[in-house]
Formats: structure tokens, sequence, C-alpha cells
């Protein structure tokens, strides 16, 4: 077993985790190691050595929060990564709260990106695709975002953070989930947070961090994104057909799983005792 690594103190990753690269496991001295943008609660580095280039994760303290689950974040991500939408798994420690992975160079997407309507064909269809895989045969717990955003209005609570609008809050987020369920579509892999530089562009299109991935109901990966983006009508309309997910009932359970991903973000800022308004539906 790994021994869990110390923490990043500076822009270098410690040594203990720069050994888990391959071309570094004796102790050699890495080409280049960039720290690189984006994440909120861990810490990623670009790693090139004699073996190749890598990308490094880090844990940070925040890392084991609700919706987080390292098992179910591997085989959901190696799925991906075997149909060619994610990098390749190179090493995965998780009780040394590291993974490394392959490096996959090219540019993460921005608002426009998300405002481009070929651009945005282009990632229904990687959904879509996406949905399509198998499921892992070994079953894995469903998505449930009232459990999650329990566990995150605890957090808040312990941190000491009011929970404003909580109690007009969750009895939505059950009805919204209710309704959803109610379709009954056969639940698949979704990437679950995508708007965040998660979205890779290159030769294709790659999913990156997959950490909140889960078993669900497609419509919620469309969801995520309409939830932090304001794209049109027109947009989300081609959004949802682009990702196979075009019929009318499809449309009309959007704005309900939107909803659910606005309260998973409050309560997740809540969790890290940051103060935000609740949000509405409708």
């Amino acid at each position: 077993m790994v021994a869990p690594l110390a923490p990043a103190t500076s822009l270098t990753p410690p040594a203990a985790a720069l050994a888990l690269v391959p071309g570094l496991e004796q102790g050699g001295a890495p080409l280049r190691v960039q720290r690189l943008s984006g994440g909120h609660v861990n810490d990623t580095w670009r790693i090139d050595t004699p073996s190749g280039r890598f990308t490094l994760r880090l844990d940070g303290p925040l890392a084991m929060r609700p919706g987080v689950e390292r098992g179910r974040e591997l085989r959901l991500h190696a799925a991906a990564a075997a149909a060619g939408m994610a990098p390749g798994i190179v090493r995965a420690a998780p009780e040394a709260g590291a993974l490394v992975c392959e490096f996959l160079p090219g540019r993460t997407w921005t608002d426009e990106d998300f405002h481009d309507a070929a651009a945005l064909g282009r990632l229904g269809e990687r959904l879509q695709a996406l949905h399509g895989l198998a499921v892992p045969v070994q079953p894995l717990q469903r998505f449930d975002p009232c459990a999650l955003t329990l566990g995150y209005l605890e957090q808040g609570r312990v941190a000491g953070v009011p929970l404003a609008g909580a109690d007009a809050v969750l009895p939505q987020l059950r009805a919204a989930v209710a309704s959803i369920d109610a379709a009954a579509v056969a639940p698949c892999i979704v990437h679950g947070d995508l708007p965040y530089g998660n979205v890779l562009e290159a030769a294709r299109l790659w999913l990156l961090d997959w950490e909140y991935a889960q078993i669900s109901d497609p419509i919620y990966d469309v969801a995520c994104i309409v939830a932090h983006l304001p794209l049109t009508g027109a947009l989300q309309r081609q959004l949802l057909a682009a990702s196979g997910l075009g019929a009318p009932q499809d449309a009309a359970r959007l704005p309900a799983a939107a909803f659910v991903y606005r309260v998973l973000t409050w309560a997740w800022h809540l969790a890290r005792a940051e103060r935000c308004a609740a949000p509405s539906f409708g």
C-alpha cells in the first residue's frame, strides 16, 4: 500500500508523489513540471519525464466530500478512457490521494465554445456516445442528488454557515428529482461536471476530471451545462438533440434537472463556508 502523501506546499509536488510518475520511480528529475490551473480542491501538474508526458493530481484537504468516491470515479473514468473519450489512467493510488494520467495537449473550452452552435453539437454527439457505453457490470450506487445536497448542507451547518432558504429548497428539490425519475430512463454513465474547463479541444473532444461521474439519467449531463451557462432555447434544443435527447419529454424534463444542479452548486458553496443565495424553481 502507498502511504498517504503530504499535501503540496509549493509549485512542485512532493518527491513521493513524483515517484508515482513513470520515469521517476527511482528518484530521477522530471524534464518539466508545470502546475495546471483549474480545480477548486485538488492540485494538478503536468509532468514530463523520459517515459512521456503525464498529469499528476493530488487530493487537496477537502477532496473527500459528498459526491466524490474514488472507486466509482476510477471505474467510470477507465470506461470512458477505453472508448477514447478521456485521458488514459497510468497509475491510480487512491489510498495516497494520487492519480497519474496521460497528458493530452489541447485547450480547454471557454464560454464562447459553449455558445458556438457547431461546437455544442459536437459536444452533444460526444455525450451521446458516452451515454451509450456499457454500464459497469458490478453495480454502482445511482446518483442521489437529495442525499448529496443534505451532505453538503450538513458540512455547511458544522462550519457555522447560515442555511437560509434550505426549508424552501429541499421540498422543491425532492419534487424535481421525483419528476425526473418518473420517466424511468435507463441509467448510464454521466460525466456530471462539464462547464468548468473539463472539455478539452484537440484532434477530438476529450472529457476531463471524472470525480463527479455518476450512474444516472443522461439528462443530467445536459442539465449541468444549462444550469451554469445561459444558453438560448435554440442552443438548449440543439444540445439535447445532439445528445440523443431530442424527444419532447426530454425538453420538458430539462428545467427540473437544471434546477437540481443549481441546488447542488448552492449547497456545495455552503459546504465550503461560502455564502450564496438559495435557488428557486420556476
